[in-house]
């Protein structure tokens, strides 16, 4: 970027115009969204490590919550790594490899090769529909939590029976 002003407006634009709606709700509904589209995306870009992170029952969000609540800004993908990931057999060993990984990612050269390259582009529109796709479950799926809250809300205020 050439200008503090440019600076400014790149989040701005990213916030307004890119990311799903609700990403910063109370319920980041958007983010949750934004994670299932990750996912599916996951499987069809990067086949192999989706088996295996699934194999090893990972739950990609664990990482991926913070790139796109931050921006990308504090940590970034780290396809770059695979080898280093599919050779991985506990959650412990993806979590430490990501967090290293993602913290000595200094080349920009290097992830725009990944990113555009390696695992190919998609459109705005095949995103959007993506996003159209998952966020009734998302809905649905939150709606659910809420309502189970409420319940043990409930029973938390139902009277104690005396102990005998």
């Amino acid at each position: 970027m050439k200008t503090e002003e440019e600076a400014f407006w790149m989040p701005a634009v990213l916030l307004e115009n890119i990311l799903v709606n609700d990403c910063y709700t109370d319920n980041l509904s958007g983010c949750h969204v934004e994670q299932r589209v990750f996912k599916d995306l996951l499987v069809k870009k990067c086949t192999r490590i989706a088996a295996h992170l699934e194999a090893m029952e990972f739950d990609v969000s664990l990482v991926t919550t913070e790139w796109f609540l931050c921006l990308f800004s504090k940590s970034l993908p780290s396809e770059m790594k695979e080898d280093e990931l599919l050779m991985a057999s506990q959650v412990g060993d993806v979590l430490s490899i990501l967090h290293r990984t993602t913290h000595h990612l200094y080349d920009p050269d290097d992830l725009l090769t990944v990113a555009f390259d390696k695992t190919g582009s998609m459109t705005t529109n095949t995103t959007t529909k993506q996003r159209k796709k998952q966020e009734p479950a998302v809905m649905a799926e939150l709606d659910q939590r809420l309502r189970r809250l409420n319940s043990l809300k409930m029973d938390d205020k139902s009277p104690v029976s005396p102990r005998e």
